[in-house]
C-alpha cells in the first residue's frame, strides 16, 4: 500500500500486520501518521489506536477498520 490516504480494511487493502520503514524523506514531513478507526468519520471518538513515528513502526488491522496514513514510505504485508 503506497500513498497517503484512509483505506477500508477488507475492501481496499486486506486484513493483517503491516510495516513502513518510516517517514517519507522526499517531503517535508519528518513524521509517519496512522491511525485505525471504526469508521470513515474523521471524528477522535473513532480512533482506535494512532501513532505518528519518526522511525520504523508496524501495524495489524482487522477487517471493516479503517486504516489512515500520511506522510509514510510504503507500507508492506508482513503477516
Amino acid at each position: 500500500m503506497e500513498g497517503d490516504g484512509q483505506y477500508l480494511v477488507g475492501e481496499d487493502m486486506q486484513a493483517g500486520t503491516y510495516k513502513t520503514a518510516g517517514p517519507d524523506k522526499s517531503g517535508f514531513v519528518d513524521n509517519c501518521y496512522w491511525a485505525r478507526a471504526k469508521d470513515a468519520s474523521g471524528e477522535f471518538e473513532a480512533i482506535i489506536a494512532n501513532d505518528n513515528l519518526k522511525g520504523q513502526g508496524r501495524v495489524t488491522v482487522n477487517k471493516g477498520e479503517y486504516f489512515e496514513t500520511n506522510g509514510c514510505q510504503e507500507w508492506t504485508k508482513v503477516g
